[in-house]
């Protein structure tokens, strides 16, 4: 299997960096030399953080299970978790770390074993989340996690707990990819429709082919003449939702249990008949363009500034040894001083670049909490139009109050990305005219108030109950039915005509009672929702100009780092061509070739640089041509062909090696196809469920 392969360029870029960083300590320029470091640090400790959502009991976690190829690291559970997400990633040892709240509402980390994970995620074990875990932190020494690759299993959505929606919703606003699980059994639900709405608007994902992915789990127990069509009528919704042109979007069907029966054999030969080689292949591949995106263009970025300071001076003290005249020293000198000069007004208190920049932001700001102000504002007329008619919902508080508290955290993780976004382009804009580059900010999240809680018959009370009308509509149907009846047939028709107004004014009186009851919930609702939206636009507000203070006040820091690092580049440059007007003929010569040899080695990592980023270029803009064929195995072979653009035909036979289902086991799958008579299968050791749940 491929795994994610940057890291390559990343060691290159490592060790570029580290070069650079001890060429700029030698020549005592501070602030190039922790530029460099910093970059190295954060290069070294970028990760790429890799959600896996969907649904309760759609096989999430061990989706994640059979990705690092550990059967059973992640429990799976007959009831679902709590509140608590789990990641995943490299770690020189295993270990697993719980995030606990205190009684103080501190925070205190507890080391455990992994197989003691379970007592903090699921709700058997941990039913209510009486151990108040917030995150458990599992690390592997996997090479597929090396490269800074993190997943993210979290709890289930659409269960019986909205905060499960509620908290899944706002951590992908850190997602640097959406893994999203479905079911290949079952269409995709109503639900899980709102659900990726939710994760296209708050991971900004709609237009990149990279950032979702779909999965759909048991492929091995869909019919095979159903295959293509599932994947059809799933790849259309897709469209529709993220309004890219249909196949856009990956999805592809997989068997967790294939894989993992597959993986506990220890068997050498290709796996095809799970639809894992496909599914990881487009992950991994995908993942690596990402990476190369995210964090391997900055530092070079910052690797080819530090080249360009380096050489300045040298280049100027060259020139000046090689000159004719002092009259060329003379204008070297007035030169540099005059940069120098432009950078101490620019780094003065008062400067009119920062009175510039701070008037920049506070349009920035104006034009964002705009935006965000419209953006709940279609929020609050989905509700109103949308979730408050929707019977379904309103039979179901907890949901409803889950999908509103989403639609709240989508909103504010796509506001902090837009605000990113914007404030990058903005600050980046304002250095270029100012003849000085800009690190891009980090990655902020605005928190939400949290999952809502309805009270559904709030008020209802005061309503009046429904026997009256109901009994009242169906007295009046009877006597008009025994009217008409005894009008048009005598006593006989009388008594029929009775019965049946009755049961027709029965019938009109529940609908009528049901109208007034769901008229009454829906005010109730809207009124509870009302409140509800003010507190959360005042929390999101809220927060996102404390991520725009905070941005502004790192912009400020970046700028004048860059500045602090022009005066230290300017006044190596004086130094330089000061010595030089003092140096003798001979010292001019020995010192020529000193720097010729320096700036030799200079420009060859300045050339490396260059390659590396172009290599990184290339891998953004990769193609994937070599991803491995679709399998064409009994079990899953038609789902993998429909997941290569090849339709299943819907007179494909059915399989003949259909693996015997245990008592007992594959607790939340939905009814598979029913297993052959022993006599016609050998046994199979008794599979893993493929998930738990709640994932």
């Amino acid at each position: 299997m491929e795994r994610l392969d940057t890291d390559a360029p990343a060691a290159r870029t490592a060790r570029v960096l580290e070069h650079l960083a001890a060429a700029a300590g030698k020549r005592a320029l501070a602030e190039t030399e922790s530029r460099l470091r910093d970059a190295a640090r954060r290069l070294a400790d970028g990760r790429i953080v890799v959600v896996v959502c969907g649904e309760f009991n759609r096989g999430k976690s061990s989706l994640v299970n059979a990705l690092v190829e550990r059967k059973g690291l992640l429990p799976v559970d007959v009831l679902q978790t709590t509140s608590v997400v789990t990641t995943v990633g490299w770690g020189p040892r295993e270990q697993a770390t719980a995030r606990l709240r205190d009684a103080g509402g501190g925070t205190e980390e507890r080391v455990i074993p992994l197989d003691e994970v379970a007592r903090y995620v699921t709700e058997s074990t941990n039913p209510g989340n009486r151990h108040r875990a917030e995150l458990i932190e599992v690390l592997l020494p996997h090479p597929k996690l090396a490269d800074g690759v993190t997943l993210v299993d979290t709890p289930g959505v659409g269960g019986v707990f909205p905060e499960h929606t509620a908290m899944t919703t706002g951590f992908l606003a850190s997602a640097d990819a959406v893994v999203f699980v479905a079911d290949m059994t079952s269409p995709l639900t109503a639900s899980e429709l709102r659900f990726l709405g939710h994760a296209v608007t708050a991971t900004d994902s709609g237009p990149d082919e990279d950032g979702l992915l779909v999965v759909l789990t048991r492929a091995d127990q869909a019919a095979p003449a159903d295959r293509g069509e599932m994947l059809a009528n799933t790849r259309a919704k897709l469209a529709e939702l993220t309004g890219r042109p249909t196949g856009d979007t990956s999805v592809l069907p997989v068997s967790t249990r294939l894989r993992l029966r597959y993986l506990g054999s220890g068997s050498d030969a290709p796996d095809e008949d799970s639809g894992y080689p496909l599914f990881e292949a487009v992950l991994w591949r995908g993942l690596r363009r990402r990476r190369a995106r995210l964090l391997l263009a900055r530092p070079l970025e910052e690797a080819g500034a530090a080249v360009q300071a380096l050489l300045g001076p040298l280049t100027a003290e060259q020139e000046a040894l090689a000159r004719e005249t002092d009259e060329t020293l003379s204008r070297m000198r007035a030169e540099a001083e005059a940069g120098q000069r432009r950078i101490t007004e620019l780094r003065s208190t008062g400067a009119q670049w920062r009175t510039e920049l701070r008037t920049q932001l506070r349009e920035l700001r104006r034009e964002l909490v705009m935006a965000l102000h419209d953006e709940l504002d279609t929020v609050w007329q989905r509700v109103c139009t949308e979730y408050l008619y929707d019977e379904a919902l309103q039979d179901d508080m907890d949901e409803l109050a889950a999908q509103v508290s989403a639609a709240y955290a989508a909103v504010a993780g796509a506001t902090a990305r837009r605000a990113e976004t914007e404030l990058n382009a903005l600050v980046t804009g304002f250095a270029q005219r100012h003849g000085i580059g800009l690190t891009p900010t980090a990655n902020s999240r605005i928190d939400t108030v949290g999952p809502l809680r309805l009270e559904p018959d709030l008020g209802a009370e005061e309503q009046p109950g429904k026997a009256m009308p109901i009994g009242r509509d169906g007295a009046f149907g009877a006597s008009m039915g025994a009217a008409i009846g005894g009008t048009v047939f005598g006593p006989l028709g009388a008594a029929i005509g009775a019965a049946a107004g009755l049961l027709a004014g029965l019938l009109r009186g529940v609908k009528a009672a049901r109208h007034q009851e769901l008229q009454t919930r829906r005010r109730n609702l809207r009124d509870q929702l009302g409140m509800a939206r003010g507190r959360q636009q005042r929390v999101i507000v809220h927060g996102l100009g404390n991520l725009l203070d905070s941005a502004a006040e790192r912009a400020e820091q970046e700028l004048d780092s860059l500045l602090r690092q022009q005066t230290e580049t300017v006044g190596d440059t004086l130094e330089r061509l000061k010595a030089t007007a003092d140096a003798t003929r001979e010292q001019a010569r020995a010192r020529h070739d000193t720097l010729a040899k320096e700036h030799s080695e200079l420009l060859a990592t300045g050339q490396e640089v260059a390659t590396l980023a172009a290599l990184v270029a290339e891998l953004v803009t990769e193609a994937d041509t070599d991803l491995p064929p679709a399998p064409h195995s009994k079990e899953a072979g038609a789902a993998g062909r429909a997941a290569e653009g090849h339709e299943a035909s819907d007179d494909t036979p059915p399989t003949s090696q259909q693996p015997a289902e245990q008592p007992g086991t594959e607790r939340d799958t939905e009814p598979g196809p029913k297993p052959k008579p022993e006599s016609e299968t050998e046994p199979e050791p008794q599979p893993e469920s493929e998930s738990r749940p709640d994932a």
